[in-house]
C-alpha cells in the first residue's frame, strides 16, 4: 500500500508495475484507490505504469475490460502498442492480463528511459 511518505526515492523509479488479483472484485476499489493514488503522485508523472492482473487462470477472474473499468481506466490507457508519446506528457500505462506477462514487460521496456 502506497502511504504518501516520502521515504522512497520516487526520483529514480524507472516504472511502476501495479499487480491486481483480477480474481477477488471485492478488492477493485480499494485497488483503484490505491493506484490513483500512486498516479497522483507528481514525481512519478512521467514513469509508465503497467497493471497486471493476477489469478487470471481462475474460472471467475476478471476480464482486461472488466479490469479496466473498475480500475477507472477504460479510454484512458495509451494502447498497447509502443505509441511514440513524445514530449506530449502523457504517461504510458496500459492493463495487461495474459498468461506469462511477457507482452506487459516488452511494453513497459519501450518506455523506460
Amino acid at each position: 500500500m502506497y502511504s504518501g511518505r516520502n521515504s522512497l526515492k520516487l526520483n529514480q523509479v524507472d516504472a511502476v508495475v501495479y499487480l491486481v488479483d483480477a480474481n477477488d472484485k471485492e478488492i477493485f476499489l480499494e485497488s483503484k484507490r490505491e493506484l490513483d493514488a500512486l498516479l497522483s503522485v507528481e514525481a512519478l508523472g512521467n514513469v509508465p505504469f503497467l497493471i497486471l492482473g493476477n489469478k487470471i487462470d481462475l474460472p471467475y477472474a476478471a476480464s482486461e475490460d472488466e479490469m479496466k473499468y473498475h480500475l477507472g481506466l477504460t479510454n484512458f490507457t495509451t494502447s498497447k502498442g509502443n505509441v511514440s508519446l513524445g514530449d506530449s506528457g502523457v504517461r504510458p500505462h496500459e492493463v495487461f492480463r495474459k498468461m506469462g506477462y511477457d507482452e506487459g514487460f516488452k511494453w513497459m521496456s519501450y518506455y523506460i528511459k
